[in-house]
């Protein structure tokens, strides 16, 4: 009797505590607000924020190099000037001059290894009339000039091996290109050039094709330009930073015939146009009597021109703005 009252009574405790426990026990999640308290209390995530950009202009003399480049490598020594509105958004124009062009293995080899062509052949070619004059007919770009807005979404730390730490800045801009390029002078070669109808008419025809190689036209291109640059603190006003740039236009770079819509008509121009663009190997062919070779714009060609340059950024005033 005593035992039966003992387990009834240990059963009354368990249910008792069941239901007080599923009384208690809300009926919804709820999620929990973590209250800071003291020194942390409603502080900023970061403090003393060196703001390299804001209100400060930089001024970055450049050195650059163009990239893929088929016939000419162009070198560009200029100054970019900044002016930043914020810490991530600023205004900048940019100026360079290529005085040095470089010829590349391409350019080489066609005027060392191509089909004997000389200042004295007897036969006459427009697109290249002396193999050794090659270099002085491609295309060149002479300068360079821009207005572009930069964008600066990310910046952290550097370190190299642990002991050399910089401030860094990753930075996109696009804007507008203005570029000097220097073409070959617009030529045209009768459809009697290779062969002529007597020697004297072959001969001014040489020579004339002769001096269009190094014969020049200059003009402004227009095109888009964008790219990135990363920026490299060295202390609170001067910086190093490399920068990819692109600026694609459309320009002639080898001074030849690339409109076959142009190129591959008839003589009497009654013959339809065979629409097939010339190759390297074809622009040492003698044009046959059915053909007539013209240069001039509409053999300027599509280049996703592009660059690195690299450059020493000084910020002014030197000092930067400081966050609370």
């Amino acid at each position: 009797m005593h035992t039966t009252n003992l387990r009834a009574m240990k059963y009354s405790v368990l249910a008792a505590a069941l239901g007080a426990a599923l009384t208690a026990s809300p009926r919804e999640a709820q999620a929990q607000d973590i209250q800071l308290r003291g020194p942390l209390a409603n502080a900023v995530s970061v403090r003393r924020l060196v703001q390299y950009r804001v209100g400060r202009i930089g001024l970055t003399p450049t050195f650059g190099i163009t990239l893929q480049d088929q016939f000419s490598r162009d070198l560009f020594f200029g100054l970019r000037a900044e002016y930043h509105v914020t810490d991530w958004l600023g205004l900048g124009v940019w100026g360079a001059f290529a005085p040095v062009h470089v010829d590349t293995s391409l350019t080489e080899q066609i005027s060392q290894r191509s089909p004997a062509r000389s200042l004295t052949s007897p036969q006459s070619n427009a697109n290249v009339a002396v193999a050794s004059q090659f270099p002085q007919q491609v295309g060149r770009r002479n300068f360079i000039a821009d207005l572009h807005l930069s964008f600066i979404p990310l910046r952290g730390k550097f370190a190299l091996f642990q002991n050399l730490v910089a401030d860094v800045d990753f930075s996109v801009f696009a804007g507008v290109a203005f570029v000097g390029v220097e073409e070959r002078l617009a030529v045209s070669q009768a459809p009697s050039a290779a062969s002529g109808t007597n020697d004297a008419e072959r001969e001014l025809i040489r020579q004339a094709l002769n001096r269009s190689q190094r014969a020049r036209d200059s003009r402004v291109a227009v095109a888009p330009t964008f790219g990135i640059n990363l920026n490299f603190y060295i202390n609170r006003f001067v910086a190093f930073n490399v920068e990819y740039r692109a600026f694609p236009f459309s320009w002639n770079t080898s001074g030849t015939d690339e409109s076959s819509t142009r190129n591959r008509c008839g003589a009497a121009g009654n013959q339809p146009c065979t629409g097939v663009s010339d190759i390297v190997a074809t622009y040492f062919e003698p044009n046959s009597r059915d053909q007539r070779s013209v240069i001039d714009e509409n053999d300027r060609t599509f280049q996703f021109n592009q660059m690195v340059n690299f450059g020493l950024t000084v910020f002014l005033p030197t000092g930067p703005r400081i966050g609370n």
